[in-house]
């Protein structure tokens, strides 16, 4: 699984998560969940391409094999369930 806020030209977007998982029993597996630090300009700069998290979970009994989550504003993971 691939999210990405940003992307290669100028235009700006956002987003408050880019996955919320609101449900028990999930897995996830090799997911990438990437906020553009960079567009065909160079660097772009925190305010741009805002993102909260990466990822929320909010279910009991999950689990996420291969995760990487990287250049969100907030918290790269906020894991609120339990046995996770």
């Amino acid at each position: 699984m691939f999210a990405r806020v940003g992307g290669p030209d100028t235009n700006e977007v956002k987003t408050t998560y880019m996955i919320e998982i609101n449900s028990n029993d999930v897995i996830i597996d090799n997911t990438w969940l990437w906020r553009a630090d960079h567009d065909v300009n160079g660097l772009v700069t925190n305010g741009k391409n805002p993102v909260t998290s990466g990822l929320v979970v909010n279910g009991w009994d999950v689990i996420a094999y291969g995760l990487a989550s990287e250049h969100t504003l907030g918290h790269l993971v906020d894991w609120n369930g339990d046995n996770g």
